[in-house]
C-alpha cells in the first residue's frame, strides 16, 4: 500500500502571495506599497491603464529573488509568467520572441540579467521606455518596421548590478536589493515548507541545523539542505526526519557546522599553506577557473570574515585558521557527528 503524503518535493510549493515571504522586510514593504499604489491609480482613474515597475532586484545567489518574482506575478493576478536568463536572450530572436509575446496579463522574468549582451539590453531598454519594437530588415520581413508592445510586467534579477547600461539599470523604477538571511528568518522558512509539505521532523534542534548550515540562504537551505534530509528519512523507510537523518545528510553533502562545502576548505586550506596567494595561485591549486573562484567560493568566506583581499591578494584571517584547524583532521564521521 502507497503512502499518502502532501508532498515528496521542495519546489511542488508555489508561493502565491508576498505575505508568503520570510526575511528581506524591505524588500516585501518596499514591493507591497508600489502593489498598493498600482491597484489604487488602477481602480481610482477609470481612462489609466498603469504598469507595474519595471522591478530590478539584485543581491546575492539565492536570497529569494526568483520568489519574489513569482510572488509579484500572483499578486498582480498575471495569468502568464515568463522566465528567462540573461545569457539565452543575447539572440535577437529569442529576445523578440519574448516580447512579441507578451501581452498586458504578461509577467517576464529575467534573471542573471547581466548575462545580457549590451545588443540584448539596448532591445529591452528601448522596448520599455518606448513600448515599441524595432525590428531590422531580414528577421520579420523584407523591411524594417515598428511593432508597438503591450503593457507587460518587467522584473529582472541580478547578481552583479553594474554590469548592467547605466541607462537600463536607471531605467527601473522599483529597486530592491536583497542580503543574506538571518538563521532565525531560515530556521522559519524551513519550518514553513516542512509544514506545507506534510514533513515532520524530531525537534527544533532539525531545523536549526538544516538553517546554520545553508550559508545564509534560503535555496541551499530548502533545495539541498532540507531535501536532502528528507531523502535520507525515506531511505530509511521512515517519515520523520531526526536529528540523526541530518547529520547523516550532512555527511554525505561534506557540509561541516560553519555550512563550509569540500570546495571552501580546499579553498580555506591552500590559503592556510601559504599564508597569502594571488588568485591565480588558488586557480591552479583548486583546479577552478578564477572567475568561479571569485563568484562562488570567495563572496560568502569574505562576508563570513574567513578571508580579506588586498588588491589581488587573497589572505586567510584568525577566523579562518582556525577553521582549518578544527577542520582539518575531521574525518567524514566526525562531521556527521557535529551538532
Amino acid at each position: 500500500m502507497k503512502k499518502i503524503r502532501t508532498g515528496i518535493d521542495i519546489n511542488q510549493i508555489k508561493i502565491t502571495s508576498l505575505s508568503h515571504i520570510q526575511g528581506q522586510p524591505h524588500v516585501v514593504k518596499t514591493l507591497k506599497l508600489h502593489l498598493d499604489a498600482h491597484f489604487n491609480i488602477r481602480s481610482d482613474y477609470a481612462n489609466s491603464n498603469p504598469v507595474f515597475g519595471p522591478v530590478m532586484l539584485t543581491g546575492p545567489s539565492g536570497t529569494g529573488k526568483t520568489l519574489i518574482a513569482s510572488a509579484i506575478n500572483a499578486e498582480l493576478g498575471n495569468s502568464r509568467f515568463i522566465e528567462s536568463n540573461g545569457v539565452t536572450i543575447n539572440k535577437k530572436t529569442e529576445l523578440f520572441s519574448i516580447l512579441l509575446n507578451a501581452d498586458a496579463n504578461t509577467t517576464i522574468f529575467i534573471d542573471e540579467a547581466q548575462g545580457m549582451n549590451s545588443k540584448a539590453q539596448h532591445i529591452l531598454l528601448t522596448a520599455l521606455s518606448e513600448k515599441k519594437l524595432y525590428v531590422p530588415a531580414g528577421i520579420a520581413s523584407s523591411s524594417s518596421h515598428i511593432i508597438p508592445l503591450a503593457n507587460f510586467t518587467m522584473i529582472l534579477a541580478t547578481t552583479h548590478e553594474y554590469q548592467l547600461q547605466d541607462a537600463l539599470r536607471n531605467r527601473m523604477r522599483i529597486y530592491c536589493r536583497f542580503d543574506y538571511y538571518s538563521v532565525e528568518d531560515l530556521v522559519e522558512i524551513v519550518r514553513q515548507r516542512t509544514t506545507a509539505l506534510g514533513w515532520k521532523y524530531e525537534s527544533y534542534d532539525v531545523l536549526k541545523m538544516i538553517a546554520q548550515r545553508a550559508k545564509k540562504t534560503p535555496r541551499l537551505a530548502l533545495n539541498r539542505n532540507l531535501q536532502t534530509c528528507w531523502h535520507v528519512t525515506q531511505s530509511h523507510e521512515r517519515d520523520l526526519i531526526t536529528v540523526d537523518d541530518a547529520k547523516e545528510a550532512f555527511s554525505h553533502l561534506q557540509i561541516d557546522e560553519s555550512g563550509l562545502d569540500q570546495l571552501d576548505r580546499s579553498y580555506l586550506n591552500t590559503l592556510f599553506e601559504f599564508g597569502k596567494a594571488s588568485l591565480g595561485v588558488l586557480s591552479s591549486k583548486i583546479s577552478l577557473p578564477g572567475l568561479t573562484i571569485q563568484r562562488i567560493v570567495e563572496p560568502y568566506l569574505l562576508k563570513e570574515g574567513f578571508i580579506i583581499k588586498d588588491n589581488s591578494i587573497r589572505m586567510i584571517t584568525q577566523k579562518g585558521r582556525e577553521h582549518v584547524m578544527d577542520t582539518s583532521n575531521r574525518t567524514v564521521e566526525d562531521i556527521k557527528n557535529d551538532h
